[in-house]
């Protein structure tokens, strides 16, 4: 008998242990599903040959209340969501960047630098306040924005990393037709014209432990209409 429970105390620890062992080395939320960060960008091991660490403008973008619109009209959210994908795609390339990887209705891309990916987000918006003039206000798609800037791990044509999922916590902090950016997009850009930061304050965002300062970009209405949609790069997105 004291064999028998000698044996399954020792079976109980080693169960303790790997369970330990398997959180440590999962760390990391999926922002989208089937789609997580590398364990290994907080511990800044070595990476394997075919990934790449950089600085990158990071943009994510996704669909307000996608779903309920889907359940509402099915065939015509999706043929509206094709569209705005499209153009959201030409916009992206329009502003050097490019498409890392898309989910439904949502997208991710990345930029070489901070400047067009603010400027691809703001343009976005504009071009969806065009498109969306066509339908009626309850069959609208409206894009969250989130952008962020800081280090990306690249591996096989995707990112990773704790600025790709702090990008997508910002989106969900973003208003429908929105833009919300961190702290890092702000000191680079703060002493450019084109945008007006507004102030969110500090956030809390799930699976970071600290709040993080967020902020909104304002565009200016009255650019929608003055707008010249045939490409991104002539988008006036100063704000007054």
């Amino acid at each position: 008998m004291k064999s028998l429970i000698q044996n399954a105390v020792s079976f109980f620890d080693k169960s303790i242990a790997a369970s330990q062992l398997f959180a440590t080395s999962s760390r990391g939320d999926a922002i989208v599903s089937g789609y997580s960060f590398l364990s290994n960008v907080n511990r800044r091991e070595a990476l394997p040959a075919s990934c790449d660490r950089r600085r990158a403008g990071i943009f994510y973008a996704d669909i307000a209340n996608y779903s309920g619109l889907t359940e509402q009209d099915e065939e015509g959210t999706h043929h509206r969501l094709v569209e705005g994908m499209k153009t959201m795609e030409t916009y992206i390339t329009a502003n050097n960047g490019r498409v890392a990887h898309t989910a439904g209705d949502a997208i991710l891309a990345e930029f070489k630098d901070v400047d067009r990916a603010l400027h691809c987000a703001v343009n976005v918006q504009l071009a969806a306040r065009e498109l969306n003039a066509r339908f009626h206000v309850s069959e609208r798609l409206l894009f969250r924005i989130g952008v962020n800037f800081g280090d990306v791990i690249a591996d096989n044509g995707d990112i990773y990393g704790n600025a790709v999922n702090l990008a997508a916590r910002l989106e969900k902090l973003a208003d429908s037709g929105g833009i919300c950016v961190s702290e890092s997009v702000r000191l680079e850009l703060e002493d450019n014209p084109a945008f007006n930061f507004v102030a969110a304050g500090k956030q809390y965002v799930k699976n970071v432990s600290e709040p993080v300062q967020a902020f909104w970009i304002e565009i200016d209405a009255r650019q929608v209409v003055d707008a010249d949609f045939s490409s991104s790069l002539k988008v006036s997105v100063m704000a007054s």
